[in-house]
């Protein structure tokens, strides 16, 4: 139990903390990138400052100014007349088409640059405009008016690509998936340590009660042996004297109620320490199933109540497993169906087998099980009897079951019937042990 609740507070902690840097991480990643794409645009306005000076010179060709830009800087610019005839358009190509970028750019120019660049009477340059493409790509875009030394007066565009998020933070990834993984194993280190000796008072103290439990168990069952053999000897001497014969009685049955809770814990016991021998042989199930349905088909006979066999048309393997832990578990099974069951009320005992396993079934028709029980139902000390009307049961039985199916490698569980009451079932896997396992 200490063990699973050291896995799920070892992961919640380890999660809590690892999200806290994740969310530290991500923030320095985001403003790392907004700080890149800032200089970007910086840098973007500036050549493109010196581009647009350069063109004031007639003497140079626009070719001869925008080409070393274009291959540099990939910028594309677009060079257009007073008339608006193009002068020059580079030859860049963008993942979407040039012309719907330019009517982007125009659009962005003209609800946002238009007044600063109206009218004036000397070179010119609007404010970085930021639009998108049309394949999630997003563009820089400079709109300027060029007048040269002669006057002339032309039309300039200027676009380039900003750089993907990937593409601004790509050197310092490693960085940061290298800080996250560190992060993250000295946490896992760290957590571990602290865990191991927060829970360490609370395992010997759990430790302390198994001992002391397995100890008591073994001790009593001493001086209950001597109870009944003077029980019974008492009660040979007692001919003829009802009360202390029915004083006897009295002693027998609840010294025998105390003998299988003193049976139980001790099964309970070497199951928390350890010590539990597994005895695998290779198992008959269909043997098994009979002996099952031959040992409780007197007892449901006796209560009225009938007992199905629904496993005689199929033909199990053969398992290695151990016959005394399965045979004990369908027990508890049983017995538990016929506590829960009214008179007359059938039980079923029904057998399925899969490609990867067997599932053994005990089917009852009683008061079946609350959901408000079901979740803890296979509990040590559970009892859906809040009242404890029934002295019988002491709430192990099903938690024993399942602690056998562990041993088995199996599963046990509990559905409700169909009409009314509860359906124990134990799937036993079909992938065996080696043969020399198996004694």
């Amino acid at each position: 139990m200490l063990e699973h609740l050291y896995k799920k507070l070892h992961l919640i902690f380890i999660s809590t903390i690892m999200s806290i840097i994740t969310v530290i991480i991500g923030i320095l990643c985001n403003n790392f990138i907004d700080h890149k794409r800032q200089n970007d645009s910086t840098f973007f306005a500036r050549l493109s400052m010196l581009m647009i000076y350069e063109l004031e010179n007639p003497e140079k060709s626009p070719e001869t100014v925008i080409k070393p830009y274009e291959d540099s800087y990939s910028v594309f610019a677009l060079l257009k007349d007073a008339q608006g005839n193009v002068i020059y358009q580079s030859p860049l190509s963008f993942p979407t088409d040039i012309t719907f970028l330019l009517k982007q750019f125009t659009e962005k120019a003209n609800t946002e640059a238009v007044t600063a660049l109206g009218g004036t009477a000397a070179t010119t340059a609007g404010g970085i405009l930021s639009f998108f493409g049309g394949s999630h790509d997003k563009y820089w875009g400079i709109p300027a008016i060029v007048i040269d030394k002669n006057g002339s007066l032309f039309y300039l565009s200027l676009l380039q690509q900003q750089k993907t998020a990937l593409e601004l933070i790509g050197q310092q990834l490693p960085f940061y998936i290298l800080l996250w993984g560190i992060s993250l194993f000295c946490i896992a280190i760290v957590s571990r340590f602290l865990l191991k000796h927060a829970i360490e008072p609370t395992e010997k103290v759990i430790k302390s009660q198994k001992d002391f439990i397995a100890s008591a168990s073994h001790e009593l069952k001493a001086p209950l042996a001597v109870i009944l053999a003077n029980n019974d000897k008492i009660n040979g001497l007692s001919d003829g004297i009802p009360d202390i014969q029915k004083a006897t009685h009295i002693i027998d049955a609840e010294t025998m109620r105390m003998s299988r809770l003193i049976k139980d814990m001790l099964l309970l016991a070497s199951s928390d320490s350890g010590t539990r021998n597994i005895n695998k042989t290779m198992v008959n199930m269909d043997t098994v199933l009979i002996s099952l349905y031959e040992a409780y088909e007197p007892i449901c006979s006796q209560k009225g109540m009938p007992l199905a066999a629904d496993f005689m048309d199929v033909r199990f393997p053969i398992l290695c497993t151990d016959q005394e832990c399965l045979f004990q578990i369908l027990s508890i099974f049983m017995d538990n169906a016929i506590s829960h069951s009214a008179a007359k009320a059938s039980i079923q005992i029904k057998a399925t087998l899969s490609r990867k396993a067997i599932t053994i079934s005990v089917i009852d028709h009683g008061q079946g099980i609350s959901a408000l029980d079901k979740p803890h139902i296979f509990d040590r000390f559970y009892c859906a009897d809040k009242s404890h009307t029934d002295k019988s049961h002491f709430g192990l039985g099903l938690s024993i079951a399942k602690e056998l199916a562990g041993f088995l490698s199996a599963n046990v569980g509990v559905k409700d019937t169909e009409g009314g009451g509860a359906t124990f079932f134990l799937t036993l896997p079909l992938k065996q042990e080696p043969h020399w396992r198996c004694t």
